[in-house]
């Protein structure tokens, strides 16, 4: 009872950060399990990738109906990001558990480098373009903070595709998400507006953690139990971020995400020199 308590407590904790980073919780969830529940590394990422698509099957809904998400973007990038999803995961279910450490404390430490430049450079602001020719992946939703429409013909979409292999690639290997990836792909080179770069990335992880948990569910690596439980947890952390933890400014959240990146990291690397 104690265990499942805390699995809903991490839940919430994962979808207050989420709701207010963007992020899809994996690069949080996988060293949890493992340092504090003592999850062998497969497993928790096996958990992390089946409450990742549960998450975002449920808000990319939303957002689809919305119309913020980008629906032929977001199946084209989906089609490369499975396949990286793919590989990522058979690569990892086969590699030993102090590789994959290793592997997960390198890629943290990316995303804390990744972290510390999307707080410094803030989103990209949009730039509005001649929309008389709307190319195939061309948007529009209506935006409710200024209620008005934003139309948008993204450019130079090869680099997304190039972002979201990436991306499907560090899920499978490491349990996250890939939203770190493909967002500021989007919205710094392509010119998507970053509430449709948000939007559409969630709809693209959805796909993307489902194809690198069915790697880990054949493998026998998934417990059902632990990941209901953390999907609770997610659902009311995201309506507790989203009902009172809305002011908090990005900038502070990020600092205590760069912090918890790199302290996990160096003990993840740590782990896996020592294990080895």
């Amino acid at each position: 009872m104690v265990s499942i308590i805390l699995l809903i407590l991490l839940g919430i904790i994962v979808g207050v950060l989420g709701a207010i980073l963007g992020l899809g919780g994996g690069i949080i969830m996988v060293p949890v399990l493992t340092f504090l529940f003592n999850m062998p590394i497969h497993n928790a990422i096996a958990v992390s990738l089946v409450v990742i698509t549960a998450n975002s099957m449920s808000t990319s809904a939303v957002y689809l109906k919305s119309g913020a998400a980008n629906l032929n973007l977001g199946i084209a990038l989906s089609i490369v990001s499975v396949i990286g999803a793919l590989v990522g995961s058979k690569t990892a279910v086969h590699l030993p558990q102090n590789i994959v450490m290793i592997i997960l404390g390198v890629i943290q430490l990316i995303m804390a480098y990744l972290t510390y430049l999307k707080m410094k450079q803030g989103s990209k602001e949009y730039r509005e373009q001649n929309d008389d020719i709307k190319g195939f992946f061309y948007g529009e939703f209506l935006d409710k903070a200024t209620n008005k429409l934003i139309k948008y013909n993204p450019v130079k979409t090869g680099y997304n595709f190039l972002f979201s292999a990436f991306s499907g690639v560090f899920s499978g290997l490491s349990g996250a998400g890939g939203g770190a990836l493909i967002i500021p792909g989007m919205n710094l080179i392509s010119n998507v507006p970053i509430k449709a770069a948000t939007a559409t990335s969630s709809f693209v992880i959805g796909f993307t953690a489902a194809a690198g948990s069915i790697v880990y569910m054949q493998a026998g690596f998934v417990d059902v139990k632990v990941a209901c439980s953390i999907i609770f947890g997610i659902f009311a952390g995201t309506f507790i971020s989203m009902r009172y933890f809305s002011k908090i400014t990005d900038k502070k959240v990020s600092y205590l995400l760069i912090v918890l990146l790199l302290i996990v990291a160096f003990q993840m690397i740590y782990e896996g020199i020592k294990i080895g």
